[in-house]
Parts: structure tokens; C-alpha cells; sequence
């Protein structure tokens, strides 16, 4: 069942409530001191909305930057990783070039010895070179957050 609306008196009906409206509007004045509360306000509101505007777009930056640190660390670390392995692989097919050369089992021996401390030696410093990388990493990383905490807390 479909219920039928009279347009017509639903229009004359709000009509009244219209006129009597627009009488009282053209009769009410606001107070000058509401509207300076209200400009004050509104120039108030788009201090803060450009502060806040302002110290979001520095967190952004403070994070780019700190992404980009610690991205520029990673790669670094990738690169060292790449470099090792194919430091060690070069020192392993020089070494087996040597081994098919050897003439006897004790320069055989002589040659895996040299291999394996050498091998050593050369992995250590690696570590150690890595440990280093990490830790100014770690403290770049560090010091590029606090100084991002530091401008968004101030």
C-alpha cells in the first residue's frame, strides 16, 4: 500500500513556520561583542590548524630523514655483505688454483693452512668492520630520532 502525500498542504503548512521566521530573523541583531568572539575564534582556530600543520610536515621530514639514514646504513651493509662474499669467493678459487698445482701432499697442506688463516683473518676484520658499520647505524639512526622527538615535542 502506497501512501500518498498532499504537496500541497505540506507546503502551505511550512509556510507558516517560514514567515514567522523570517520576521523574527529581520528583527534579531548580533551583538558586536559575540561577533569578535566569534572572529577571534575563527583567527584562533587557523593559528593552530597552521601550527599544527607546520609540526606535522616537520615530523614528516624528521621521519624521511630518519628513513633515509637508516636506509642508506642498510644498503651499505647489503653492499658490504656482496663484497665479502665475493672477496671469499676469489680467495677460494685462487686457493683451489694453487691446490691444482701442488707438486706434493705437504704443499697441499701448506696451501689449505694458508688458506684457512688467511680466510680468518680476512673474515675477522670483515666483522669487525661490520660491527662498526652497525653500531654508527644504530647511533646516526638514534641521534636522527631523538632530534625528530625533540621538534615534535617542542
Amino acid at each position: 500500500m502506497t501512501r500518498k502525500t498532499n504537496t500541497t498542504q505540506t507546503t502551505a503548512y511550512f509556510d507558516q513556520f517560514r514567515q514567522a521566521f523570517d520576521g523574527l530573523y529581520g528583527k534579531m541583531d548580533v551583538p558586536a561583542a559575540a561577533r569578535d568572539f566569534a572572529q577571534r575564534g575563527a583567527v584562533s582556530a587557523r593559528e593552530h590548524a597552521e601550527q599544527a600543520h607546520l609540526g606535522a610536515r616537520d615530523a614528516v621530514a624528521s621521519a624521511e630523514k630518519l628513513t633515509e639514514t637508516f636506509v642508506g646504513h642498510s644498503a651499505n651493509a647489503a653492499r658490504d655483505v656482496v663484497e665479502a662474499g665475493f672477496a671469499n669467493l676469489q680467495h677460494a678459487l685462487t686457493t683451489a688454483e694453487k691446490l691444482a698445482g701442488a707438486k706434493s701432499v705437504g704443499e697441499t697442506l701448506e696451501i689449505q693452512a694458508e688458506f684457512l688463516r688467511e680466510n680468518a683473518r680476512a673474515n675477522v676484520e670483515r666483522v669487525r668492520a661490520a660491527g662498526e658499520a652497525a653500531g654508527k647505524a644504530a647511533s646516526d639512526s638514534a641521534a636522527e630520532l631523538r632530534a625528530g622527538i625533540a621538534k615534535v615535542a617542542a
